[in-house]
């Protein structure tokens, strides 16, 4: 499976550097100013005050995970892969999030320098390490970003419920965690083996995040008068579920006989 251990080792490295060093510097450098900040849509302040510290903590585990990875890497050992790509999805999503409510705040996007950098990591583990076709590669980016919008609607949802409480919230909250669970499965998935099972866990969590997303999206976007990031998260299901079920695509993008 692993064509460059040590180029693979090399790269967990540089991944745990950046997670850590970058962690620490931009949470102790940032969170009590994102804590003040007035924000300007509800439920911003929680998400600066809890889910920060949070999404440091999952920075933090997974350049930990690329520790432990390059370590798996330079004994050549098969599990070292897995974990890695389980490291760079999580360092992906710890990076990308919390810039959200930063610049809803008027602050920087003070985390995007983490999130670059690993997301250029993840196409060279993937070109150079693995050696993936480009169509999986791509395939694997967009429903990792599937995964990363449906974590997005659930923490939003769970900050609105506790700063507004409106019943929509409430209705559709536990049902983003569970579209954002299958999709980190198959994102994961497709890299190690594409499986039709995959496929199918895919549709399903595309199809669960319409159902709940897209109510929420348009409630969201009435009441501010412009275009709810609570779209971002349906739009891209809705793009992935015509992906899977178009006849033989999934077969010729991730190279599968299934």
């Amino acid at each position: 499976m692993v064509k460059n251990n040590r180029l693979g080792g090399i790269l967990c490295i540089l991944g745990t550097l950046m997670g850590l060093i970058g962690h620490y510097i931009l949470f102790l450098r940032w969170y009590l100013i994102g804590m003040t900040a007035e924000s300007a849509e509800p439920g911003c302040e929680i998400l600066l005050k809890y889910i920060h510290p949070a999404l440091a903590d999952l920075g933090i585990l997974a350049a930990v995970l690329m520790a432990v990875s390059a370590y798996g890497f330079f004994l050549k050992k098969n599990w070292a892969f897995l974990l890695s790509i389980i490291g760079v999805v999580i360092a992906l999503l710890s990076s990308w999030f919390i810039n959200i409510p930063f610049m809803a705040a008027g602050l920087p996007p003070v985390y995007f320098p983490l999130f670059f950098p690993y997301l250029l990591l993840f196409f060279l583990m993937l070109r150079l390490v693995v050696i993936r076709q480009w169509s999986l590669v791509l395939l694997a980016l967009g429903t990792g970003m599937a995964y990363i919008f449906c974590f997005m609607n659930g923490v939003s949802s769970t900050s609105r419920i506790i700063t507004v409480g409106a019943p929509i919230f409430v209705l559709v909250d536990g049902l983003h965690w569970f579209a954002m669970a299958g999709w980190a499965v198959v994102t994961v998935g497709i890299l190690l083996s594409p499986k039709e099972w995959m496929r199918v866990l895919g549709l399903t969590a595309g199809a669960l995040e319409l159902a709940v997303g897209i109510p929420l999206a348009v409630v969201t976007a009435s009441q501010l008068g412009r275009f709810s990031l609570f779209a971002l998260a349906p739009i891209s299901c809705l793009i992935l579920i015509v992906i899977l079920v178009w006849p033989n695509l999934w077969q010729r993008l991730t190279g599968s006989a299934e």
